[in-house]
């Protein structure tokens, strides 16, 4: 029976992307030899150095010297062994005789499953620029993930969902208006208490997030038993996954045939911790002055009355603009409207914030009315105004769900610090 002519590409497709992901890590091993070839001619130099200078001094035995060369000698076997390991992991990836994720096994023994495991660690493996970034981010969000999972007595392997998430970006928007590193819908981020408005989304807050999403993943064991299955449905959908498992009469994860994505996105996980729990089994060593640390910070809660603009924040914590933008994600515009949040200063401001907060960070507005004219717009009238389009619609919900008429009054307000 002929392949049918999508198939046929989808497969010759897969082969061209194999391919040159082993042609990258060949070239990455040649370097890595060549590297190994510049440091054995180094040590064998030394060692050439020193046995003359041994034969010079034959008639005074030195032992400090017999001591350093027999160093070098152990390090070129070191260095032997090291090329060596390189060269396997680089050329081609074994997979593991046994791997387990989430306290479960994954079955290695069959042959799809470790071709599907193959294919996503080769292809992660051949974007070494983002398996770094990986490493060094992971220093920054990993430890109040791990706190969490402690706290919550869940599995630590499910800190690498965040990974194959979003690449631990706290900003990271998909198609589908998934938001943060958890990639949390709004819909969903809600469902489990994050606050999610024009202003203030803590979907981008990576320990809210956490919490939440950790929450979530707890929900979907609950229902469906099985870890690899949780996280197929945090990718597809409970009810995704649930309908493809009644209609194939299945209950592992592993027999289901779901949407590609979905497919891949568990052993995307898996690849993500085969690399990360061991690094330099891949080639990859990252010292840890260049791993990205938690900024230090004071965490402190404000009340905004009114509106309270990201400058006001800065100059009441002796900071700028961009060090509060950086320090609280969860801040989506250029102020928070009123109500109670959690936010972060800079190390050491937050006594001092919360004086110059009560004294001059709480605005004030003034109202005024527009009404509607023929040919007026929502968005004309916010540039007329000097207004954001979305508090225009927030202070006159009466219209801001169907198109105004003449004849309509808005209400403008306008903040005054």
């Amino acid at each position: 029976m002929p392949i049918p002519a999508g198939e046929l590409r989808r497969l010759l497709e897969e082969d061209r992307r194999r391919e040159a992901a082993h042609r990258r890590l060949r070239w990455q091993r040649r370097r890595r030899q060549l590297a190994w070839w510049l440091a054995a001619a180094a040590a064998a130099a030394a060692i050439l150095f020193i046995g003359a200078h041994l034969a010079y001094a034959a008639n005074t035995p030195n032992e400090e010297l017999a001591d350093r060369l027999r160093q070098l000698e152990a390090r070129i076997e070191e260095l032997e062994e090291d090329r060596q390991r390189l060269t396997r992991a680089l050329l081609t990836f074994e997979v593991p005789a046994a791997l387990g994720f989430a306290g479960e096994a994954v079955p290695l023994d069959r042959w799809d499953v470790r071709e599907r495991l193959e294919r996503e660690v080769l292809l992660s493996l051949q974007q070494r620029g983002q398996v770094i970034l990986w490493l060094k981010r992971a220093a920054r969000y990993f430890p109040y993930i791990e706190k969490t999972l402690r706290r919550t007595d869940l599995p630590d392997d499910l800190k690498y969902v965040a990974v194959i998430e979003s690449a631990l970006q706290p900003q990271a928007l998909s198609s589908a208006s998934a938001l943060g590193i958890w990639q949390f819908i709004p819909a969903t981020a809600r469902r489990y208490g994050l606050r999610v408005t024009t202003r203030w989304d803590e979907r981008r807050d990576p320990e809210l997030a956490s919490r939440a999403a950790l929450a979530y993943l707890a929900d979907l064991y609950g229902q469906f038993g099985q870890w690899s299955l949780a996280l197929a449905a945090y990718n597809g959908g409970e009810s995704r996954v649930k309908s493809a498992m009644r209609k194939q009469r299945v209950r592992s994860y592993f027999q289901l045939a779901l949407p590609r994505e979905t497919e891949r996105y568990v052993f995307r996980a898996y690849a993500a911790k085969l690399i990360l729990a061991d690094p330099e089994r891949y080639g990859f060593h990252v010292p840890g002055e260049e791993l990205y640390r938690p900024p230090a910070r004071d965490r402190v809660q404000v009340r905004v009355r009114h509106h309270l603009t990201v400058m006001g924040i800065a100059e009441g914590a002796g900071s700028f603009y961009r060090e509060v933008k950086l320090l609280n994600p969860a801040i989506t515009g250029d102020a928070l409207p009123a109500g109670t949040f959690l936010i972060n200063l800079p190390e050491g401001a937050g006594k001092h914030f919360k004086v110059r907060e009560q004294a001059s960070g709480v605005a004030s507005s003034a109202a005024q009315r527009h009404r509607v004219r023929r040919g007026d717009t929502l968005s004309a009238i916010a540039r007329q105004y000097r207004v954001r389009l979305e508090d225009l619609r927030r202070w006159n919900p009466a219209v801001s769900g169907r198109a105004i008429r003449p004849g309509d009054v808005l209400v403008i307000r306008r903040m005054q610090q």
